[in-house]
């Protein structure tokens, strides 16, 4: 049985509540109190500060571009100049990634992504997401979640300690991490009324952030197919972080108080200008995935995926996924690989547990090989592991991931794969470009057919020209409307 609560256990507990009481602030933007007693608001600037160099880090650095750059700064600085607090300096950044999505750290940093930009269709809709962001960071949320983490996490420590219940304090610590994963939806629909508030004070269309969400609605379902995936979206999509519908947005639309401009501000034939030439996809930089292949111009490298899979360029790593749950995995070592190439396989990086290491030749590359098998969360899982030295300074890696029963099947393809692994040519480098958005203006007598036939997208060219545009199935295109489309 459980013992019995103490005095001083409840004191204890009472004065954490209490603590959580003296916390408590006016919000400047809602004019309600909230706990942010963990969190000063010089805090949040050097927290804010600190994670900025993460974030590039994370999802690609800061676009090159310094007109981009420029103008979406622009159009932040219009917007928080609107809000409720103006005299706080706010750093808005374009992330170099082609993942769709927005966010905002403690003290005024704003990031949006080039994905995003390339989704967007007017100046509104992206002053409808920065609007939102600037919301996040003027009602004071993070520093709410940080306030009320702290706040369980203290409470664990005296319930774990004193009350001798380890469940107590497992719960609350879960209860934490769940708090600080995302923003809750009331926090949403509160970000969403002072994003409305911010677009209507600087001039804007206040529905721009109804029709952004609907866009990114349509793109997340279109990955979703494309991935070959049934369940909600991945980490990084922007439904993931911010979990809203359009209805809830325009309900916050009704909700604001606030008088529509009389002449609200859209701008998409200057937005388009502006975004026209912009990358699309993958940034050379970062290498590109172009069909089943990876090429990586700047580090002189190409290799294929098999059929079947889809590869997805990160910061770190080029992920090659299969529905029937094998992956493939390439990368670069965090350390500098010193010595021979079988050693590091069989010792190093597979702890001494891989099995038949040998030495291989890729095309004339040093590499070496060998497989292990481990249980993960999934089941037990076959790994290939191949390690090839490209020069003297770096090492890639394959992980070829099965299950068993997949093993054998896949073993000829994986095998093509990594013999697929090669130098690229001068000229190969010289030729690899990344797509990008081109503006094309509708004729009379145009048809969706023709502007689908200019799509370097791959597969799915009809679904991407639609979510690129805008536009519903069956919807004409009008004369003299510009509209996008994926060219080199």
């Amino acid at each position: 049985m459980p013992k019995p609560l103490r005095r001083p256990v409840v004191a204890l507990v009472a004065a954490v509540l209490l603590l959580a009481g003296t916390g408590c602030t006016v919000n400047p933007a809602t004019g309600e109190q909230s706990f942010t007693a963990f969190m000063s608001a010089e805090k949040e600037i050097e927290v804010g500060r600190e994670e900025r160099p993460k974030i590039l880090r994370q999802f690609g650095g800061e676009v090159e571009d310094a007109a981009i750059r420029a103008y979406v700064d622009e159009v932040g600085q219009r917007l928080a100049q609107a809000s409720d607090m103006p005299g706080l300096r706010f750093t808005f950044t374009v992330l170099n990634t082609d993942i769709v999505n927005a966010m905002a750290t403690p003290g005024g940093y704003v990031y949006v992504t080039r994905g995003l930009l390339a989704l967007a269709d007017s100046e509104a809709e992206l002053a409808g997401v920065l609007g939102h962001e600037i919301g996040h960071v003027t009602a004071r949320h993070a520093a709410q979640q940080y306030s009320a983490a702290m706040t369980l996490g203290i409470g664990a420590t005296v319930l774990g300690i004193l009350v001798d219940n380890r469940l107590a304090s497992d719960l609350a610590q879960a209860g934490s991490q769940l708090f600080l994963a995302a923003y809750s939806r009331d926090q949403e629909f509160e970000a969403d009324l002072l994003g409305v508030r911010h677009l209507a004070r600087a001039g804007y269309d206040t529905a721009a952030m109804a029709s952004m969400l609907a866009k990114i609605e349509t793109h997340s379902r279109l990955e979703a197919r494309i991935a070959g995936r049934e369940g909600g979206p991945d980490e990084y999509n922007f439904l993931a972080t911010h979990p809203r519908t359009p209805d809830r947005v325009a309900r916050a639309v009704a909700q604001a108080g606030v008088v529509a401009p009389p002449e609200p501000r859209v701008a998409r034939t200057e937005y388009l200008g502006r975004i026209d030439g912009l990358v699309f996809g993958d940034d050379p930089k970062e290498g590109m995935v172009r069909g089943q292949a990876f090429v990586h111009p700047g580090l002189g490298l190409r290799f294929e995926a098999p059929p079947g899979f889809r590869l997805r360029n990160a910061a770190r790593e080029v992920v090659a996924t299969h529905k029937n749950g094998a992956l493939i995995l390439f990368d670069r070592p965090e350390r500098p690989v010193r010595g021979g190439l079988v050693a590091y396989v069989g010792g190093e990086w597979a702890g001494g547990r891989a099995r038949e290491v040998e030495a291989i030749t890729i095309n004339g590359i040093e590499a070496a090989t060998g497989w292990l098998r481990l249980n993960t969360r999934q089941g037990p899982r076959d790994v290939r592991l191949v390690a090839m030295r490209l020069d003297a300074a770096s090492v890639y890696r394959f992980f070829f991931v099965t299950p068993p029963g997949l093993t054998a099947a896949l073993a000829t393809e994986f095998r093509r794969t990594t013999y697929s692994f090669r130098r690229l040519s001068a000229a190969e480098a010289a030729a690899a470009r990344p797509l990008r958005l081109r503006l094309r203006a509708v004729a009379p007598g145009d048809t969706i057919a023709r502007f689908v036939a200019l799509m370097e997208v791959g597969e799915f060219k009809r679904e991407w020209f639609q979510v690129l545009n805008g536009l519903a199935e069956g919807e004409p295109l009008r004369p003299g409307r510009l509209v996008k489309v994926v060219a080199y």
